[in-house]
């Protein structure tokens, strides 16, 4: 009996050791945990979906304005509320996820002392919206394909200080728009 209990020990011992040094694990300390948010946990849990080169865009994105889903209106149209916040140089949220393609309505406002613009990609090509100080506006676009689709503040250097963000378009990719090649690790 005496030796089975030892044995059964140093098992539990290894398995203890083994998992520590797995990085998951180390998410479970509580000065870890209680920087947890739900908008965290739904970004970390989306980005497995998005392909590796672009998951450290979005990681980084996210840690500037976060994440949003934008909801559904009866009409069809998605929408969603962007807002600037007072000196930040940031969108808030950064990342914009829909589901499917199809219409989305985006509603800035900008709560800055500063002149900013929303330049947003469309299936019509890009729409611009100039944001004076503390206004707001809206813009519909049309994002029929699924993928990342980035926006930006063209003024000055607000996108290389911050403003820059990203709509989140799920589903299927077509088979004839697949690449038919493996995939590549990229640096």
């Amino acid at each position: 009996m005496r030796s089975t209990l030892r044995t059964g020990q140093w098992f539990l011992f290894g398995v203890i050791l083994a998992i520590s040094g797995c990085n998951y694990v180390r998410l479970l300390r509580p000065s870890v945990l209680k920087q947890l948010n739900p908008d965290v946990v739904r970004m970390v849990n989306m980005l497995p979906a998005v392909d590796h080169p672009n998951e450290a865009i979005v990681g980084r994105l996210f840690a500037h304005g976060g994440l949003s889903h934008a909801k559904l209106g009866s009409d069809g149209v998605f929408r969603d509320k962007i807002w600037i916040p007072e000196t930040e140089f940031i969108w808030k949220p950064a990342i914009i996820h829909i589901p499917r393609g199809g219409e989305i309505e985006l509603e800035f406002h900008n709560t800055d002392g500063n002149l900013h613009a929303a330049l947003v990609p469309s299936q019509q090509g890009r729409q611009a919206m100039m944001l004076p100080m503390h206004t707001a506006g809206k813009v519909k676009i049309r994002l029929d394909a699924p993928g990342l689709y980035f926006f930006g503040c063209p003024i000055a250097n607000h996108a290389g200080r911050g403003m820059l963000g990203l709509i989140m378009v799920g589903g299927e990719v077509p088979a004839e728009a697949r690449l038919d090649r493996p995939r590549q690790e990229r640096p």
